[in-house]
């Protein structure tokens, strides 16, 4: 392959200014490359019919030095100097169901070509609808992974209506480097960049990519790449002399928390594709086109491989993009008045929300998995409480970024120790501006252009020389309505025990704390011994005896039941305490209330001493397949007996209470 050198000349750019263009000292590199490469073969697989999937590919591949180095004009020697002495390894990224590198090969004849934009181009915007980005300026990532050569390789179908493979090298280095790669010229100042194919004519020195597909496979074959083979079109893109050990720098985020997937750059691929793209991944459901079908090192990376972080993101980006309605999650509209053609509540998109617990995110032993910021490789700037932690995006489903504090999550507080807030944000991108710009005509396209060319934040723009604050307005409203929702639902019930003990006489309150948490200041009033409930008839009592907690974390609560003769039937039944009164399984569970399963369930029950006396049980359990109540019909005959009756509870923030209530007469069928 004939090598091309790039001429310094006016208004160019050169080697040393590509690699600081996108300079991003927030992320680490392998996320940069994650979030780049995965977005551009998304964007290419937009328009290619017939699948509802996009392929992608990445990992790690042996170099054959000699072979690879040997097609490589002006720098054999020095490839074969500086690695061929020792093993090399190349990273790969491969793209099916895509475009591949489409348009004509000499440019000149196609400045809007695929294979110009990402191969020759630099600051192409990106004109397709539902796309990323722009081209050229996150690409420069692929030359800061290995010494800034990447191989790009294609199968297309051309204009023509053949299939054709294209190959085509770019180096881009410092070129203030003392031991630079490129040859250097008598009398020409170095430009850092370099391009190897074919010539475009005998006696010039314009390079295009080249299509012997005889040569195309020897050079694959020296970088263990497969071609791809009869009807599937796609690109591969091959970063060889990389090392592996310089990629997985460790930064400092949250140190003392275990994080397998550093020591490998494999595993740290696999997490970083959830890590962004948990929304799209593997997700049938994704509200906008095709899925991302990811592959690590050729294995498919499935649901039941995520971490259980980015499993609930996926679960509550479904819900918050296709309107729908959960029991698990609380979801909100979104609404910013005055800048969009139409008012609906959700005009500006859906924020769901959960506080999880440890249990619920594997946290616990035997797992022992990772915290969310560790997951999210954010740090927890609330110490040994946790800071919410809250996710956006938009149409091409990859994370803009995970906020722990600043405008996202202001004035929303902390969680304690053993839980956490999760959320994310998704726009409703068709909404339609009322003032539209040429370029600007939704809140996609809003948001989109607000982006800054790493697409880690959104930022208010300027619109026909009118400062808009549609991002300002979203955050403002995401944390109104997370606030809102936890000061309705949560912090009544803290406040209500002292109140709930004098008002309701005969009930007895029991610490919901699973086994060996702290207890909380609310448990440390603590609980009658002999509370009765007299159930409302004469000869009719339910006394609690003792209560104790066992090895599962379940509270075993003994208790002293006395029934007339005339009594049908009983139901032990639990309920949460509130300032407002005692909230039963059915009205916690509702869309209205609280919406998250039943915190107390019923693990056992038992009684000494009964036998003739009582009939048919029954359980009754909620909406979420909760046991919270079990009913017990009676025979016409007096009870006096003790019991035990275990329970679990999931919410340390409740109280829950426990009641036994008495049904009807034998005498008159009551």
């Amino acid at each position: 392959m004939q090598i091309e050198i790039a001429e310094f000349g006016k208004m160019s750019q050169s080697g040393n200014s590509l690699l600081k263009l996108i300079q991003n000292n927030d992320l680490p590199i392998l996320d940069l490359l994650v979030r780049e490469a995965v977005q551009n073969s998304l964007d290419a697989g937009i328009r290619v019919e017939g699948h509802d999937s996009v392929y992608v590919d990445i990992g790690i591949k042996d170099v054959d030095v000699p072979n690879f180095a040997k097609h490589l004009d002006g720098i054999t020697d020095r490839l074969n100097e500086e690695f061929g002495v020792s093993p090399q390894k190349a990273f790969y990224i491969e793209d099916a169901n895509t475009t591949g590198l489409t348009g004509s090969l000499d440019f000149k004849h196609s400045p809007n070509g695929n294979i110009f934009k990402l191969v020759y181009g630099i600051s192409m915007a990106q004109e397709t609808p539902g796309a990323g980005g722009s081209w050229g300026l996150g690409k420069t990532v692929y030359f800061r992974v290995g010494i800034g050569l990447v191989v790009y390789y294609s199968h297309i179908l051309n204009d023509v209506g053949q299939y054709e493979h294209r190959l085509a090298v770019t180096l881009v280095e410092n070129e203030k480097l003392p031991n630079t790669i490129i040859p250097k010229s008598a009398g020409k100042v170095p430009n850092g960049i370099a391009w190897w194919g074919q010539c475009v004519a005998p006696e010039s020195h314009d390079t295009i990519p080249i299509t012997d597909e005889a040569m195309i496979r020897d050079i694959l074959h020296s970088l263990s790449i497969e071609p791809f083979e009869g009807e599937r079109t796609g690109t591969k893109i091959i970063i060889p002399f990389i090392d592996e050990q310089q990629l997985l720098v460790k930064h400092q985020i949250n140190p003392n928390e275990n994080k397998p997937w550093e020591s490998n750059v494999v595993d740290y691929i696999r997490v970083a594709m959830q890590r962004w793209y948990a929304p799209r991944l593997a997700n049938e459901k994704y509200a906008y086109g095709k899925y991302l079908d990811g592959h690590i090192n050729g294995e498919r990376l499935e649901k039941d491989d995520f971490l259980p972080l980015f499993s609930e993101l996926q679960l509550m980006y479904n819900v918050a993009a296709l309107d729908g309605k959960s029991k698990r999650y609380f979801i909100n509209d979104i609404q910013v008045r005055n800048y969009f053609e139409h008012n609906k509540v959700s005009n500006a998109g859906r924020v769901a929300y959960k506080k999880f617990t440890k249990k619920e995110l594997d946290m616990l032993a035997p797992v022992n998995g990772p915290s969310p910021f560790t997951c999210a490789d954010e740090k927890n700037p609330m110490g040994e409480q946790n800071a919410p932690l809250i996710a956006y995006t938009r149409r091409p489903g990859m994370i803009v970024n995970y906020e722990t504090d600043g405008e996202w999550c202001k004035g929303l507080g902390t969680t304690e120790e053993h839980e956490y807030l999760v959320a994310i944000f998704v726009p409703n991108s068709n909404t339609k501006l009322q003032n539209p710009d040429n370029d600007v005509i939704d809140l996609e396209a809003y948001l989109r252009k607000s982006e800054m060319a790493d697409h880690t934040s959104w930022t208010d723009i300027i619109i026909k020389s009118k400062p808009f604050d549609i991002v300002e307005k979203i955050r403002s409203q995401v944390r109104r309505k997370i606030k809102a929702s936890y000061e309705n639902k949560e912090e009544v019930i803290e406040k209500q025990v002292m109140n709930t003990l004098a008002r309701n006489v005969g009930k007895m309150l029991l610490p919901p704390t699973g086994f060996g948490r702290r207890a909380s200041s609310r448990n440390r009033a603590g609980v009658a011994k002999k509370s009765i409930n007299k159930a409302g008839s004469r000869g009719n009592s339910f006394v609690i005896v003792s209560q104790n907690y066992i090895d599962t974390g379940a509270l075993e609560v003994h208790f002293q039941l006395k029934l007339a003769k005339n009594i049908a039937a009983f139901t032990l039944e639990l309920f949460i305490a509130s300032e407002g009164g005692k909230i039963s399984a059915e009205d916690w569970e509702s869309t209205d209330s609280v919406g998250t399963p039943f915190p107390a369930q019923i693990t056992r029950l038992s009684f000494q001493n009964t036998i003739g006396l009582f009939g048919k049980t029954s359980s009754r359990k909620s909406g979420n397949k909760v046991l919270y109540a079990t009913r017990i019909e009676k025979k016409e005959l007096a009870v006096d007996c003790t019991g035990m009756l275990a329970f679990l509870c999931t919410d340390p923030h409740v109280q829950v209470v426990m009641l036994m209530r008495p049904e009807g007469s034998v005498d008159h069928g009551k």
